[in-house]
């Protein structure tokens, strides 16, 4: 027990001689502080002080020859208005043009400054500005027209005018306008020092003096004075009277004076001498309080710390016990999050094995079946027929997944081109129409609601986004069922409208859990009636991200067992030049390359074997080279005029379908620069194209390649260059 309060006795020992340790230096410091930051005050205030007072003046200066400019302007406005109304200077013709200009006082002067008119709203008479408007300089105005005079008459009772003179116009002589301010309102126009310094409180500030020519003229300690003179106490008059003895302009020093200690400074602001000088007694009250606050808070920390060494080894244990559940709680939630997000990439694998694989099994046995009935044409046709549709299906699969990964990425880029709607929506319906025969569904396309069919649209872009859903509208269908899409123009305004396209099935619908997540991706409703139905799940997904890229939206109505309805609103700029010609969209559904001589250019055999069997059936002759290298030998060592088309895969090894094409273009030969170039690519976006562009191609035609899209492309480009 004795050791214990040694111990303790010790203890509260120490605690006391740290206690007047730390009450010593924080006052010490406290005081070095105050101290520091009055003087920074004084600095602070004094240069205030100083630039307050150059502003002060320029702005007076600049108070008084603005009055002096809209005098002389005045005046030189007052003599063409005499010139032109004969009868305008009595003197109501007088103060009616004074009140128009808004001047107080008009003169009319002969020109050996004789009065001939008058008009004043005020106490000032001609006699009184007489001896200034009459004078050799003011009567100068009258030999040089351009010439104007103008001057501030001062008053005994503190007020001004100011006045211009101009010659007049009409006959010789002078036109004068003033500008009176009494000595009431004089005063209010200035800006004056003692008003800068009524926003500093003695009490924090300190005492502050300005004075000129050894006259004090502002005072922060004197609240009733505008301006002018003023009388000092006389303990301040002293000190101001020995920091002029003893102390340095721009410095702040202590200075004694009478019976007390200052913090005192002087500087000097144009014609002005600035003083400043607080009361060191001023500031022990924050040094106390500095202090005081020091004191407590050691206290508290004497407290805690005496606290802290009292704590139990139970409360220790809880909180160590507390702080491991907390982490546990932290790792298995961020295990449950990493399981969620494997599960989630296992389901879309799997789905996509199933998925693909399913086409897939499907293309393989159908060549198995064919194989089979080698000699039966019509068991032939359809395998083929089957074997198409299972790769549209993969292809199909392919585009959605790498939709939704550009997508995500935020890589996708609109290539805005014009494009014409009722092509896009006729497309659509037609592209579906074999898919909607195979599940017993009528599909059909209204485009009448479009007024100007043109627009500045990414075609590809727009017509996935159709595409998507009308694909869903056919796949989620009954037997027997129809789907239509519509197109209708909205809201022309500028140059652009809101185009609305509406897909309306009649299929199976949609639950309501189910249209609470329908654009979450990789979602699918399974439905006992939809068995046929296959996909990524990413389809409404990609319609509603295209949809918000093109700036619209897309909203859904849909009930189970009765059909769904799909709004697609977009803003489209319109293209009125293309507009305004109806192009008709019809011209080349009879396409055909009969006479054309192609150079076509492809490094794979089966797809340069393909190519060329659909260019020479549609009545193309065809030239194949194996790489860009190549196909640049070939154009280059042929006659002229040779080709009238070049057909130009991209991925070639020794020289790609870019670089071939810059080669081509640069040739010195006339066909050079005039010769279509068509990409044939499996490089299938947006920003594929623009490259594609920039190399000096024609246009862009995506693997795999639709025989009919291909024929019909390349006679529409070979038909405009030859315009």
């Amino acid at each position: 027990m004795a050791k214990t309060n040694q111990l303790s006795g010790r203890f509260w020992g120490i605690v006391v001689i740290i206690g007047i340790v730390v009450v010593c230096v924080s006052g010490l410091l406290s005081f070095g502080s105050v101290f520091k930051q009055a003087a920074e005050r004084s600095d602070n205030i004094v240069g205030f002080a100083k630039s307050q007072s150059l502003i002060y003046d320029s702005f007076n200066d600049s108070v008084a020859m603005t009055s002096q400019v809209l005098a002389l302007e005045n005046a030189t406005q007052l003599a063409r208005n005499i010139a032109y109304g004969a009868d305008s200077v009595d003197q109501a013709g007088l103060e009616q043009m004074a009140r128009q200009l808004g001047i107080s006082n008009a003169f009319v002067l002969t020109a050996d400054g004789q009065l001939v008119g008058s008009y004043s709203n005020n106490d000032v008479t001609f006699q009184m500005v007489q001896q200034e408007v009459t004078d050799d300089v003011a009567l100068e105005v009258i030999d040089h027209t351009n010439k104007v005079y103008g001057t501030r008459i001062a008053f005994d009772d503190g007020s001004y005018i100011d006045v211009g003179c101009a010659a007049r116009i009409d006959e010789p002589g002078i036109v004068v306008a003033g500008y009176y301010t009494s000595e009431a309102f004089s005063d209010r126009y200035l800006l004056s020092l003692q008003n800068m310094l009524a926003g500093y409180d003695v009490r924090d500030s300190g005492d502050i003096v300005v004075e000129s020519d050894g006259l004090a003229v502002a005072a922060n300690m004197i609240t009733d004075q505008m301006s002018g003179e003023i009388q000092l106490d006389p303990v301040d008059a002293q000190v101001v009277q020995d920091i002029k003895a003893r102390c340095s302009l721009g410095k702040t020093t202590l200075l004694l004076s009478g019976s007390k200690l200052y913090i005192a400074s002087v500087d000097k602001a144009r014609d002005y001498y600035v003083f400043t000088f607080l009361p060191v007694s001023a500031c022990l009250g924050d040094v106390v309080g500095f202090t005081s606050v020091v004191v407590a808070l050691y206290c508290i920390v004497v407290v805690v710390f005496a606290l802290f060494r009292r704590r139990s080894e139970h409360e220790h244990l809880h909180e160590l016990v507390q702080q491991e559940r907390e982490y546990a709680d932290r790792l298995a939630k961020s295990a449950h999050q990493a399981q969620s997000a494997n599960r989630a990439k296992t389901e879309f694998l799997q789905r996509m094995s199933h998925d693909i694989r399913t086409p897939i099994n499907g293309i393989r046995g159908m060549v198995e079946v064919a194989n089979a009935y080698d000699g039966d044409l019509a068991k032939q046709r359809e395998c083929r027929q089957k074997i198409w549709t299972a790769s549209g299906i993969l292809s199909e699969l392919v585009n959605e997944v790498l939709d939704m990964s550009k997508l995500e990425s935020g890589e996708v880029k609109l290539d805005l081109q014009p494009t014409n709607l009722v092509e896009v929506v006729e497309e659509v319906c037609q592209i579906m129409e074999r898919q909607a025969q195979q599940l017993g569904v009528t599909i059909s396309c209204d485009r009448s609601g479009i007024v100007h069919p043109v627009v500045m649209a990414s075609s590809l872009h727009l017509k996935r986004l159709i595409m998507n859903i009308a694909s869903n509208a056919v796949k989620y269908n009954k037997p027997g069922g129809a789907v239509r899409v519509t197109c209708t123009e909205h809201a022309y305004e500028g140059g652009a409208a809101t185009y609305r396209f509406v897909i309306a099935d009649t299929g199976i619908g949609m639950s309501s859990e189910f249209q609470e997540r329908m654009f979450d991706p990789f979602s699918r409703e399974q439905q006992k009636n939809a068995e046929h139905a296959t996909g990524t799940g990413l389809g409404t997904v990609i319609a509603k991200q295209l949809a918000e890229l093109m700036g619209g939206d897309i909203a859904y109505e849909s009930r189970l067992g009765e059909g769904t309805t799909c709004i697609i609103t977009l803003p489209l700029a319109i293209d009125l030049e293309a507009s305004s010609t109806q192009l008709d969209h019809r011209a080349h559904s009879q396409a055909t390359l009969e006479g054309l001589s192609i150079l076509l250019a492809e490094d794979n055999d089966l797809n340069r074997e393909i190519a060329e069997f659909v260019l020479t059936e549609a009545g193309a002759k065809v030239t194949c080279a194996d790489d860009g290298l190549e196909a640049l030998s070939v154009f280059e060592q042929a006659d002229v005029g040779t080709f009238d088309l070049i057909l130009m895969d991209i991925m070639m090894p020794n020289m790609d379908g870019y670089e071939a094409t810059r080669a081509i273009r640069s040739l010195p030969r006339e066909d050079a620069q005039a010769i279509p170039i068509v990409a044939m690519s499996a490089n299938a976006f947006t920003e594929d194209q623009v490259r594609c562009r920039e190399a000096g191609m024609d246009g862009h035609l995506a693997k795999p390649i639709d025989s009919g899209k291909l024929i019909d492309a390349l006679a529409k480009i070979s038909a405009a260059k030859k315009k």
